[in-house]
Formats: structure tokens, C-alpha cells, sequence
């Protein structure tokens, strides 16, 4: 049995002395796991109210995992923190915050959860400030934070605005840039891009959905609609805005479904007026195009997250990678992606009729309603307009100096982008030694780390088998011959391993999703849910836990709150 579940229904551990919690631990241990979803269940079902809730026991837990937390951070020369900001439905913003650390006594690194922090509506307090706040908390020395890797939009504005080059001030190390762990949350949301016709796209399409989101006699054929739904775990009750121009499944369940579609709405369009008005959308060639151009530019960003959810990612890569999207989506706005030309070459031309100046173009059989001159030129200006909107969007994730950062590591990190040859090596990674040295001037010793360089590239060489993050172990591994011999070296090893990456990471950060969504929609007050989270995310095997540090802890708390309970 899990310490997270012990945290739920092992109160006697707690709530005893350590004798009894001993015989508690003992005994759940020997029991049969139980499924997670059942686990979530037992605490979510409880009434914060009940006098069995386990919130205070899991405050003494939480603790002792935040002390080892610290211990953590102490012992890493240097710290990365990843920030993922959530909006639920009554728009509360909340922080989850994870941070990398490395062991100089391994070379291993770890992430963890450090907490969740809700930003009250209205307050001050900006995202900045609140990891100031988390800085302070936990301990981390300003020249100990090396990355901040953030799935934010607060983040973002208080850039833009200002707000937010106070933590680079006080920083010197830091790097921001884009969670390269959270990959799913590569494309921009429509409220981050400029543009009128987006809303009114979305506003289509989410009608659709919820017309036709369970199955009828009549809309037989849209089976692909509904596995949609269950495919993206897309909750149509909920009161916050689905954002459908990011999701490929539901745009492609649109394009096969259309011509169906049509045909449904203009059956019902007589005795339904939001039928008519949804057909005579859904027959704009806008509609159709825009619908097109999508299809085109999402699984290029479906392709760019996939990179990022590999465990061994290889650095040298990125740099490549995001420089060919952006190359891509540039040369759609002058010639268009496959799916759009396949759409303008399918389309067929009719005799005008009465209506001068306006051309019958057809599609799969349906008349396409304003295709004016007028029209397809305001169009032409929406796909540059959405194009170049996701360009500089995908361009300011990933910023020149940090992917240069990022490259130059790789570069002198990894025994795989050496040259084949020892003649090769000579004047190899000059350039990004320089980038690095000189960014990171206030740890390492740019003279000796330039005078080691030579000899320092020939013994990489020779461990070619070597990936990546083995090599960085190898010199950040304080007993190891060439973390004495390479002392600067050392330390840029130590901070590329920081950089917050990783399968391990990108599962504890969806698993503080999931968890945060099943609290907040069962819970009106944050207050207890960042320790609950904690423990599910963090918490180790039973016999690893320190249950008697855990007792004195919750001991401490009740008499305190016994304390508090009487001077009210």
C-alpha cells in the first residue's frame, strides 16, 4: 500500500503514538494496492468538515517531504523550477510548481513537487513575485536558479508589461523559456491571438459539438463527432471555454464530418433557427478554408511535442526543430499547406447566376456562400494574420539567446556531435564554449575552462558511448577523476542537468493537473490540496518514509491548534 493512501485511511498512524502507527505502517503494508482512481475517491469523498479528514495528517507528511525537499535543494550546486499555471472554471489561477536538482554525490537528478499556490483575484501579487515567494520558502539562493521553464500565460503578459524581468534581476543564471515538458501546450490559445475570426470559429464549432453531442436517429453518421469527445476527454458541461482550434482530433472530426453535417442542419434548418445559422456558417468558404489551414499547421505542432516527451531528448536537435517550424509556417502563407490547395483545386466553378459580380464555387456538392473577390482576399489576410500570429507565438517560447544556450551545451555535452575524426576536433565548439563561459562568468573560471578545452574534447572523443546526460553525470559526480580534473566543466555540466526535462517530469506535471482539477472541483478552499498533492505525487514507498518524524510533526500541529482552539 502507497504513503498516499496511508495518508487517507492509515489515520491511526497519526493520530496514535508511534507504537500503534508503527503496527498501522506494518500492517498496511502487507495489504493489496489499491487503483488510483479508487484512492482519489476515499479523499475526495471526505467533507473537509468530517473529524476523520485526514487534512492534518497529511500537513505532517507534506512536511517531512518538503524537509527532504530542502535537503535536496541545499546539496544541488544548482537549482530549475517549472511553473505551470492553471485556470479553472470560476477562473481562479493557480501555480503548480516543480523543481530539478542534481546530487553531487551521484550525479543524479530529481524533480519534485514543490507545491500549489493559488494567485487571489484582484491581489497584487504577480506570478513573478509568487516564485520570489517560493525562492525564499524553500531556500534557493538567487544564484542557484539556473532555469525557469513555465507554462504560463500570466508569465507571458507580465514580460510583455515589465512585471517579469524582476526575477532575471535578481537572478543572475536564469534562463526562462517554454515547459519543453508540458509539449501539448506548444499551439497559443485563441485569447492570445488577435484575431476576431478565431472566436467566432471557435463559437462555431463548439455549437456543434454540443448539437449533435449525443447520438440521434438522424445524426447517425457523425460517429466521429462523438469518439472525439471521449478521445480528448473533452467535458461539454463545463463552464470554461474549450479551446477547438487546438485540438487535431475535433478539427478533423469537423472536416470529415462537413459535408453530413450540411446536410443535418439544412433538414432541421426550417424548425430550428440555431440549425439555420449554424448551416449557412458551416457553407462560408471561410469556414471550409480556415477549417483547412488548421489541418495543416496542427499536426506540425503535434510533431514539435512529440519531440519533447522523448526521455533521452537530445539537446542539439531543438534549435533545428524550431527553426524548421517556424520555416514551415512561414512558407504557408505564400503557398498554402497540402490541405488547403487540395481544397482550392476541389473546389468547382459555376455559371454566375443573378447575384453580379459573385462566383458559384462549389464543394463536395454544397454551393459555398461568399467567395467574392472581396471575400477571398479578406481571407487571404486571415491565413497570413493566423499564420504569422502562431509563428511569433512558437518564436517568443523559444527565444534566439535561449536556444543558442541550449545548443552550445549540447554541442560541447554530447560525444554524439563531435566530429568523427581527432583531426576534426581542433577548433570544435570554440564558439559555444565562449557562449557559455560568458553567460555563466560568475561560476567558472573562463581562463582555466579554455586552457582544459583541448584535452578536455579528446577524452569525450574517446567516450563516444557516452550520451548526453552520462557524460554530465560523469563530471558532476564529485568522487569521479574528471570532475577533479575539469572543474569548470564540472559546473556547466551541473547546471545543463538542471534544465528541466523529461518523461519523469512530464508525468508528475500531468498528475498535478489531474489531481488540481478533481480538488478544486470538489473543494471551495485550496487549503489542504497542495499537501494532498504532495504526498500523491511525491510520495515514496512506505519503508523508505520516516513515519516517527511524520508523529512528532502531527503532534506539534494538533497541540497547536488545541492552543489556538482555546485563546479563541
Amino acid at each position: 500500500m502507497s504513503l498516499w493512501l496511508l495518508s487517507v485511511l492509515g489515520l491511526p498512524l497519526l493520530l496514535g503514538r508511534s507504537q500503534c502507527g508503527c503496527r498501522a505502517a506494518h500492517s498496511a503494508a502487507g495489504a493489496v494496492p489499491l487503483p488510483r482512481a479508487f484512492k482519489d475517491h476515499l479523499y475526495f469523498s471526505l467533507p473537509p468538515s468530517c473529524p476523520t479528514h485526514p487534512s492534518l495528517p497529511q500537513a505532517a507528511m507534506a512536511k517531512v517531504l518538503h524537509n527532504e525537499d530542502r535537503h535536496r535543494i541545499k546539496a544541488s550546486p544548482f537549482v530549475g523550477l517549472v511553473v505551470d499555471e492553471t485556470v479553472d472554471a470560476m477562473e481562479h489561477r493557480s501555480l503548480a510548481v516543480f523543481s530539478t536538482t542534481v546530487s553531487p554525490c551521484s550525479g543524479q537528478t530529481s524533480a519534485t513537487f514543490l507545491g500549489s499556490f493559488e494567485l487571489l483575484a484582484g491581489e497584487a501579487a504577480t506570478v513573478t513575485g509568487k516564485v520570489g515567494e517560493v525562492l525564499r520558502a524553500f531556500g534557493i539562493p538567487a544564484m542557484k536558479l539556473t532555469w525557469l521553464s513555465a507554462h504560463s500565460a500570466s508569465l507571458g503578459a507580465e514580460r510583455r508589461s515589465g512585471a517579469g524581468t524582476a526575477l532575471s534581476s535578481l537572478c543572475p543564471l536564469l534562463t526562462e523559456m517554454h515547459c519543453l515538458s508540458h509539449g501539448s501546450s506548444l499551439l497559443p490559445t485563441h485569447s492570445s491571438l488577435s484575431i476576431e475570426y478565431l472566436q467566432k470559429y471557435e463559437t462555431t464549432v463548439d455549437a456543434i459539438y454540443r448539437l449533435y453531442s449525443s447520438p440521434t436517429g438522424e445524426s447517425s453518421g457523425l460517429q466521429e463527432l462523438w469518439s472525439v469527445l471521449d478521445l480528448c476527454e473533452i467535458d461539454l458541461g463545463s463552464p470554461r471555454a474549450i479551446c477547438w482550434t487546438s485540438i487535431f482530433p475535433a478539427v478533423e472530426a469537423i472536416d470529415s464530418s462537413w459535408p453530413t453535417l450540411v446536410l443535418l442542419l439544412e433538414n432541421e434548418a426550417e424548425r430550428s433557427p440555431v440549425a439555420l445559422g449554424l448551416c449557412q456558417e458551416l457553407k462560408k468558404f471561410h469556414f471550409v478554408a480556415f477549417t483547412k489551414i488548421l489541418l495543416d499547421v496542427l499536426p506540425i505542432f503535434q510533431k514539435l511535442s512529440r519531440f519533447f516527451q522523448i526521455e533521452d531528448f537530445d539537446l542539439s536537435i531543438l534549435k533545428p526543430i524550431v527553426s524548421a517550424t517556424a520555416t514551415t509556417l512561414q512558407a504557408q502563407k505564400g503557398s498554402s499547406g497540402q490541405n488547403l490547395q487540395e481544397f482550392l483545386s476541389a473546389m468547382t466553378e459555376h455559371p454566375r447566376g443573378e447575384r453580379e459580380g459573385e462566383s458559384r464555387l462549389y464543394y463536395k456538392g454544397v454551393e459555398l456562400a461568399n467567395c467574392s473577390p472581396g471575400h477571398l482576399q479578406h481571407f487571404e489576410h486571415l491565413k497570413d494574420s493566423y499564420l504569422e500570429s502562431v509563428r511569433g507565438s512558437l518564436l517568443d517560447r523559444f527565444p534566439s539567446g535561449v536556444l543558442e544556450a541550449v545548443s552550445s551545451f549540447s554541442a560541447i555535452f554530447n560525444p554524439k556531435c563531435y566530429p568523427q575524426t581527432l583531426e576534426d576536433i581542433g577548433t570544435y565548439g570554440v564558439s559555444e564554449l565562449n557562449f557559455l563561459l560568458q553567460a555563466y562568468s560568475q561560476v567558472v573560471v573562463s581562463e582555466r575552462a579554455m586552457s582544459d578545452f583541448p584535452l578536455f574534447k579528446r577524452i569525450v572523443f574517446s567516450l563516444s558511448q557516452l550520451s548526453f546526460r552520462d557524460l554530465c553525470v560523469k563530471l558532476v559526480y564529485s568522487s569521479s577523476e574528471m570532475h577533479e580534473l575539469f572543474p569548470d566543466f564540472a559546473v556547466l555540466a551541473a547546471i545543463a542537468l538542471a534544465l528541466p526535462l523529461g518523461s519523469v517530469l512530464a508525468k508528475k506535471i500531468s498528475r498535478g493537473r489531474e489531481l488540481l482539477k478533481r480538488g478544486r472541483s470538489r473543494c471551495t478552499k485550496d487549503e489542504g490540496l497542495s499537501n494532498l498533492m504532495k504526498i500523491a505525487i511525491d510520495g515514496p514507498a512506505i519503508d523508505e518514509f520516516d513515519f516517527a518524524l511524520a508523529i512528532e510533526y502531527y503532534e506539534s500541529m494538533r497541540e497547536s491548534g488545541f492552543i489556538k482552539t482555546q485563546v479563541k
